[in-house]
């Protein structure tokens, strides 16, 4: 069996395809695997819906799935991921294979711009069995675009100019692109460059298109890409990628500019280099990979009224290794992880000596191994079964600090076990169990110096070495259920979740009147379920989701924060002039966020009320004649000019935007 070139050409006219049961590979498995034959719920958003959406980061592009938000609010460089009420460290990151494990403080930690990606691939549910520490709520797998995947078949060479305006910040987004294939290699060179204004709320209800200030930003960044076919068995895959971001911004950008939080003028740069060996000769046991990998964080920030300058840098060096072996009676994904995380944190306190967090020097590192068993029990029934086991050990690197433990060391084991059935041709069932763990971060345990002063008031971050790692434990059943011709042309595809997570060892920031600490707290518990469906008559498709999560402090007996509103969304596209014309409108209700804690600070939002969003689009991209090349993209995002803010959020959402985007490819 030989190793595949990478070269997987693309489809000659993407929209046409009106088939709902294409097979969709996933990689979050670690290892290719159709999207139906694994126990996790993974949700994929592929290129062209990207294309259609065009959302100014990641967590924008998934933000229409069932029991998936968006936090960190509107601007755009600082946002996040929520799944199923759990966000930040506790949602892993994975760029083509590599972890992205940069943290601190109020900072973004999603930096890949949504023009280099193919496809993301959301995991909902704890997944340490085959990730490690970090995926307690989920993972988000980016995936990026590749030469064999931008051309035709047949074609050696090619590339875009793509070019697009967004009115409500007044923002221009800038793209280009180079690739080709020859016999041996496969390249691709691709530059960005995005530059926006301040958004506007809504102007529906109490809004008045207020300008949300200091929200606008500049982005850009690129990537280079390289394969080289060593042979029929071997393949070597190496990658650089580059993002820079301007802004000036809160120093908590989730939060208004005349608030607590200074403004700063913030420059990020975000380094990722990977290099990867597959190994995939004619062998049922052998299909390897082995991959390094490094990536770099920095901030620079200047904070304009004190004239001070801050640093801060994460660095992460790792290595990963993956094989899978199809035996007689049973298939075996196994591997080995190792990586090693550093941060170094610069804060200037001039002109007020003694009252600014101290700096930080801390490492990390963490060694583990999985195995996973797809073992077929019968006709219809398979077993997936697996275990991780992960050893990590952080440190405190200053000399002169006065934490007395500077060493923490533990260990984590993650079983998962599902069971698959096929009932009929048109339905399976899978109930699983999982565990996972994140293990504190370097911020949460070595953190010293002054967090804030207000006036003689002054509040100390107090470091607690001694923290546990979260752990988590989900319970969940599923359902999906596809068919076909029912009308005749037509298909039909429903899948519904339930789940149970249960979570021990939550690590909360308590702020006290003159502390700020990090400690093991609540014992959490998450509960909900999602259910969608989608329709397709013709060349009419239909879609509908809902997803409800409900989250609660055990011990306490109280609404646990950042749970996501209930949300239902539905969608409509027609396919017209042969699948070259693409029309389509999406309605999203979100219920009021009700379940919130008494002592929860609203700050300066009232409620966080229930809200209905409209977005129309249109893609047209012409299979032949003398526009072929040309793809066209129209979307108005929030057509009633709602005037909404998101549950948890501090920051009133855009109004209405209107998005255009040309992209010519030769």
């Amino acid at each position: 069996m030989a190793v595949s070139s990478g070269v997987v050409y693309a489809d000659n006219a993407p929209q046409a395809d009106t088939t709902l049961l294409n097979q969709v590979t996933v990689t979050a498995t670690r290892s290719e695997k159709n999207i139906n034959d694994v126990a996790q719920t993974i949700e994929v958003v592929d290129q062209y819906q990207i294309q259609q959406d065009q959302p100014e980061s990641v967590a924008q592009a998934v933000k229409s799935l069932p029991n998936v938000s968006v936090s960190g609010g509107p601007r755009s460089n600082s946002q996040s991921i929520n799944i199923r009420g759990l966000e930040g460290t506790r949602v892993l990151q994975i760029v083509d294979g590599a972890r992205q494990n940069f943290n601190n403080g109020h900072r973004g930690t999603y930096f890949t711009d949504p023009e280099l990606l193919k496809s993301i691939e959301v995991v909902k549910g704890p997944s340490s069995n085959l990730w490690g520490s970090g995926a307690i709520g989920g993972v988000v797998v980016q995936n990026t675009k590749t030469a064999g995947e931008l051309l035709e078949p047949g074609e050696t060479f090619g590339g875009y100019i793509s070019q697009g305006f967004q009115s409500n910040n007044n923002e221009s987004r800038t793209s280009a692109s180079l690739y080709g294939v020859t016999d041996n290699f496969d390249w691709l060179l691709n530059g960005y460059y995005n530059d926006g204004g301040n958004y506007e709320t809504g102007t529906s209800g109490k809004g008045n298109g207020d300008e949300v200030e200091n929200s606008g930003s500049r982005e850009q960044g690129g990537m280079a890409k390289l394969g080289w076919q060593l042979n029929d068995d071997s393949r070597l895959e190496f990658k650089a990628q580059q993002a820079q971001t301007n802004a000036k911004v809160p120093s908590n950008p989730s939060t208004a500019v005349d608030t607590d939080s200074p403004l700063i003028i913030q420059e990020s740069t975000n380094t990722n280099l990977s290099a990867a060996y597959l190994f995939n000769p004619d062998s049922a046991l052998v299909d390897s990979k082995f991959q390094l990998f490094y990536n770099d964080t920095e901030f620079d920030e200047y904070r304009i009224e004190d004239k001070q300058t801050d640093n801060t840098r994460y660095k992460t060096l790792g290595a990963a290794f993956t094989n899978e072996s199809k035996l007689n009676y049973f298939d075996l994904t196994y591997g080995l992880d190792a990586y090693k995380n550093t941060i170094e944190t610069k804060r200037d306190d001039t002109g007020n000596e003694g009252n600014r967090p101290e700096n930080l020097d801390g490492e990390s590192t963490t060694v583990g191994a999985f195995v996973q068993a797809d073992v077929p029990l019968a006709e219809a029934w398979t077993l997936q079964t697996g275990v991780r086991y992960d050893r990590f050990e952080a440190k405190d690197n200053r000399p002169d600090s006065d934490i007395e433990e500077k060493k923490q060391n533990d260990d984590a084991v993650s079983p998962s076990v599902a069971l698959i059935w096929d009932t009929t041709d048109w339905l399976t069932l899978t109930a699983s169990y999982n565990e996972a763990f994140r293990a504190p971060s370097m911020e949460e345990m070595f953190s010293t110096g002054t967090h804030f002063a207000a006036g003689p008031f002054i509040n100390r971050f107090v470091p607690n070495p001694d923290l546990k790692p979260e752990e988590a434990k989900n319970k969940e059943f599923s359902a999906r259920m596809n068919f076909v011709d029912i009308l005749g042309d037509d298909e039909l595809t429903v899948t519904a979740n339930v789940f149970q997570n249960d979570v021990d060892n939550f690590i909360n920031q308590i702020v006290s009147g003159t502390t700020t600490t990090w400690e093991n707290v609540d014992e959490a518990r998450l509960k909900g379920f999602e259910l969608a469906g989608q329709y397709r008559y013709q060349n009419m498709q239909f879609g509908l989701s809902y997803g409800q999560t409900r989250g609660e402090d055990k011990k306490a007996g109280e609404y646990l924060d950042n749970i996501p509103a209930d949300k239902v969304v539905a969608d409509v596209t027609y396919l017209m002039l042969q699948g070259d014309l693409k029309i389509g409108s999406r309605y999203t209700h979100v219920r009021a966020q009700d379940d919130i804690r008494d002592d929860y600070d609203f700050d300066n939002i009232d409620s966080y009320g229930s809200y209905d969003l409209v977005d129309l689009y249109v893609s047209y991209e012409p299979a032949s004649g003398a526009l072929k090349g040309i793809k066209t993209d129209l979307t108005v995002n929030n057509l009633t000019d709602e005037y909404y803010v998101s549950a948890w959020e501090k920051l009133y959402e855009p109004g209405r935007n209107v998005k255009l985007n040309v992209r010519y490819m030769f």
